[in-house]
């Protein structure tokens, strides 16, 4: 487990810039599957800076040990080059996914694009957010190591991207007012397969790994153990998986949630010009249970990265 820790900032790296990127991918599904008004639009914009925001904190994460000893420029020389354990191809792809979605934010928030564009758009981000997983994992498909070296590497990750993007795109929309206009369409149904398809890769990829680094440390040595304990961090990340799955799944039921938080505790916690229309008082809020999955979802990912890095074979 030491190599894990050691590893911190590429662990956090690969556990937020997937989850961030892949909130894309909940935000195309609302909007290829339903129409909102240009109020709520304008609303899930602003709060569209949220992923936008964690996926800076990836990088940031990543740069750190950089930052601390040789400074900016430093940081920024490795970062180029592909230092800090990222390949060159995964610092232009992450640079290049930042790109497009910053271009995306800037012009949907100023109000310059049409609903067919706006759809468009997204969706090429969100795309965008399954390559740049793809590209984080090929370095790890190529590398020597025995458990590390096979596309499942990149699988997971693509998978890991939907797992947390997903339920991080539908908090953006219920930030936004938006769960409300979206009831009654297909936006459920979508954003719950999406996230289901991606917690089956991602625990297949992960559970993968384990066997085969388990099988290879049984040749080696007759009766060895890959990482003692490491069944004990994917328990971890399935009870994280299955918990953002019920989060999800309770707060598209019609008659246990609303839109935007109608107790006074979630009241609080969004601002005044994002709260829409007149709500009954003592209906469970979708917003904290929407914020309760995505930290779930976050603790499964990280725990899977860790063991990622710990079966090191």
């Amino acid at each position: 487990m030491n190599l894990a820790f050691l590893q911190l900032p590429m662990v956090l790296f690969t556990t937020l810039a997937p989850m961030a990127s892949g909130a894309f991918i909940g935000l195309a599904i609302a909007f290829l599957t339903t129409r909102f008004s240009s109020e709520r639009l304008e609303r899930i914009d602003r709060w569209t800076l949220l992923p936008l925001g964690i996926f800076a904190a990836g990088f940031v994460a990543a740069l750190w040990p950089s930052l601390v000893s040789q400074g900016m420029s430093g940081a920024l020389r490795d970062f180029g080059v592909g230092g800090l354990a990222m390949e060159p191809a995964v610092s232009l792809a992450g640079l290049a996914f930042a790109s497009l979605a910053v271009v995306y934010w800037i012009i949907a928030l100023t109000g310059n694009l049409d609903y067919r564009a706006r759809s468009v758009f997204a969706t090429a981000v969100g795309a965008g957010a399954l390559v740049l997983s793809f590209a984080i994992g090929m370095p790890f498909a190529g590398s020597a190591a025995l458990s590390w070296g096979s596309l499942l590497a990149a699988i997971g990750l693509m998978g890991l991207c939907a797992a947390g993007g997903v339920p991080l795109g539908v908090l953006v929309v219920a930030l936004g007012g938006g769960l409300a206009e979206a009831r009654g369409t297909r936006f459920a149904s979508a954003s719950m397969i999406a996230a289901f398809v991606g917690v089956v890769a991602a625990i297949f990829g992960i559970a993968s790994q384990m066997l085969y680094a388990q099988s290879v440390a049984a040749v080696l040595a007759s009766g060895a153990e890959a990482v003692s304990g490491s069944w004990v961090y994917l328990a971890i990340s399935i009870v994280g998986f299955v918990v953002m799955l019920a989060c999800l799944r309770t707060t598209f039921s019609p008659d246990r949630t609303a839109s935007l938080g109608r107790t006074a505790g979630a009241a609080a916690a969004v601002p005044v010009r994002d709260r829409g229309g007149v709500r009954p008082v003592g209906a469970r809020s979708a917003v904290p249970l929407l914020v309760g999955g995505n930290v779930a979802v976050l603790a499964a990912i990280f725990a899977a990265r860790l063991v990622f890095y710990v079966l090191l074979v």
